[in-house]
């Protein structure tokens, strides 16, 4: 399998000041990870996103829960699910690059060399018009197809998979595939094997879900949760980070943005616009923003602004 574009950069992290970042991430309580955690749901066929929703709040009883990047009734794979705060880091999730195979189904037998030449038109920046049951505008607009690679071909019936931006239509896809090639094709199947940073073989089944959180009610050991809850940490390592001092988090809590003084580490992906995550020292996710200086100015930057603040999913100061 190809990767998408963020796993591909290389980014080390450069020390602002003199400080000691830990080297992993947190292991999270049971508690905190109902309280703010994500689920990498494999979606069955048959429901529709939100009602999968619905199912993850009834079994471990939470109020508050939603979804990242939506999946057809018939489309099965990745859903990223998001409990209590973690709702909030959801959108970013929603903008990660996506994997799929899925076989499309062309309406005459096609030969190697056709499909080929198919995916390499459509390998690159495309032009897509949401189909009209999405919930989004009608109107034209580009989207990156990062590869299209060839499963196998039986009879009338072509098996892929693809890496693609967020956003990207599949089902849209081959059909245009299928009027570039001039034999008409649909989609039959569809399966999500990746969203952002989250991959099919880390999926939980709803059946693994109940079975491990009523082991958690009977023995309330937080291993039981860990095997199908993610931490935030885990599910925005992806993104370009900094890592603040403690004398800011209270102003962090209040929604305050990153400015240069409070930095003591970041990575070298750092673009201007890019989304941010923002951690301390002992690499708990704080919040997210969006960066208002590169990672270049950044290391020398003595003032002024770096991290504009979005999320923030700190409660308190201990």
């Amino acid at each position: 399998m190809n990767t998408l574009p963020f796993e591909q950069i290389k980014r080390e992290i450069i020390f602002k000041q003199r400080a000691k970042i830990a080297k992993t991430l947190p292991k999270r309580t049971a508690e905190e990870l109902i309280q703010c955690g994500i689920i990498n749901l494999d979606k069955p066929k048959g429901p529709k996103s939100i009602h999968c929703v619905n199912m993850v709040r009834e079994i471990i009883e939470i109020a508050k829960a939603g979804h990242a990047g939506t999946l057809d009734p018939a489309v099965t794979g990745v859903l990223p699910v998001g409990l209590g705060r973690a709702t909030k880091i959801l959108p970013i999730l929603s903008l990660a690059g996506k994997v799929y195979t899925g076989t499309m189904h062309f309406h005459k037998e096609i030969t190697k060399e056709k499909v080929l030449e198919g995916f390499k038109k459509f390998t690159g920046i495309i032009k897509q018009t949401p189909p009209s049951k999405s919930a989004v505008a009608k109107r034209e607009r580009e989207r990156e197809v990062y590869w299209l690679n060839l499963i196998s071909i039986k009879g009338k019936d072509v098996e892929f998979e693809t890496g693609v931006q967020h956003g990207t239509y599949i089902r849209t896809l081959c059909i245009q595939i299928g009027e570039y090639i001039g034999i008409p094709a649909h989609m039959t199947l569809l399966r999500r094997i990746q969203a952002g940073p989250m991959k099919i073989k880390d999926s939980v089944a709803f059946e693994f879900i109940k079975k491990n959180y009523k082991m958690y009610l009977k023995t309330k050991s937080n291993k039981y949760v860990q095997n199908f809850v993610t931490s935030p940490e885990e599910a925005m390592k992806h993104l370009p980070s900094v890592w603040i001092d403690d004398g800011v988090l209270e102003y962090l809590l209040h929604g305050s943005p990153v400015f240069a003084p409070g930095i003591l580490a970041f990575t070298s992906d750092i673009k201007k616009g890019s989304n941010t995550a923002i951690f301390d020292n002992n690499n708990n996710l704080l919040g997210l923003g969006i960066a208002d200086m590169p990672a270049d100015e950044i290391k020398t930057a003595e003032k002024g602004l770096v991290i504009k603040t979005d999320v923030v999913l700190i409660q308190n100061i201990l």
